[in-house]
């Protein structure tokens, strides 16, 4: 594998700085989550979507799928949007990688590495998969050493680091849709990234080096890639609650249809209309 040399990793960063959709567009969509829509047509058609979560905001909570408390598998499949509704989040992105793949929600499935919900292990730790754990007080970590598991009150797995302490690496091919997380250095901030691909024309994916170099021009320190492909999704909490998916997921190579994963990352926050 190729490390990215400086040349290659300045021309991405100005490229990605100079897309439609700059590091002061954040536009407020509840109490500490804000929200950012990036395209861009160089190398390629490119179309992403970012949250970025304030961890010391007031009602912020961060949850993960629960247990389905049975075998086989660990968890019950579900949409992102399924996921959102039925734990009352406000934003939501798949998470983990998992298997197998099912068409229809609610049938056992495996999550691969550590799987934390609201403080029971879900999936035990495997060294092949870095962690993003949350412990009860929103302190969030991004590490492929494994954590101690006491005091996490949620944690998910990803592929790999692609940024760490604020130093990008990842691979500059394949290209896929992908969804990542990244923490801020101070630990203030949660970013969430959603990029689609495999649809010509309208946006062809990312590279994972690509992906560290956008977590960090959108502010984070340390991040990872999680599950992607057909699973990457983005959800926002409409009205009534209502869940609407805000990216264009790929599943089975149709665009549009999102699919069902055994993994999920969701934030609650308050609306904007209580804050003080």
């Amino acid at each position: 594998m190729r490390t990215p040399g400086a040349c290659g990793l300045f021309l991405l960063a100005i490229l990605w700085a100079s897309a439609e959709g700059r590091a002061d567009d954040w536009k407020p969509l509840f109490q500490g989550i804000d929200y950012m829509r990036l395209e861009r047509d160089q190398p390629r058609p490119i179309k992403a979507n970012a949250l970025r979560i304030d961890l010391r905001a007031e009602g912020i909570e961060v949850l993960t799928t629960p247990s389905n408390g049975e075998a086989p598998g660990e968890t019950d499949g579900l949409r992102t949007s399924s996921f959102l509704k039925r734990m009352r989040c406000q934003v939501a992105v798949n998470a983990s990688p998992f298997s197998p793949i099912h068409f229809r929600e609610g049938r056992p499935q495996d999550v691969s590495g550590l799987a934390i919900s609201e403080g029971s292990i879900v999936s035990p730790a495997d060294n092949a998969f870095p962690v993003l754990s949350v412990r009860g007080d929103n302190r969030v970590r991004i590490s492929d050493r494994l954590p101690k598991t006491d005091g996490i009150r949620s944690a998910v797995a990803g592929f790999g680091i692609v940024l760490r302490k604020g130093v990008v690496s990842g691979a500059e091919k394949p290209l896929h849709p992908r969804t990542a997380a990244a923490v801020s250095k101070d630990g203030r901030y949660l970013y969430l990234l959603v990029v689609d691909g495999r649809q010509k024309g309208y946006s062809e994916g990312a590279s994972t080096r690509e992906i560290g170099v956008m977590l960090k021009e959108l502010g984070g320190w340390d991040g990872v890639n999680l599950d992607g492909g057909g699973t990457t999704t983005m959800v926002v909490e409409g009205k009534g609650g209502k869940p609407g998916v805000i990216n264009r997921p790929i599943h089975g190579g149709i665009p549009g249809l999102e699919r069902v994963s055994a993994s999920h990352l969701g934030i609650r926050a308050r609306p904007l209309e209580k804050a003080r």
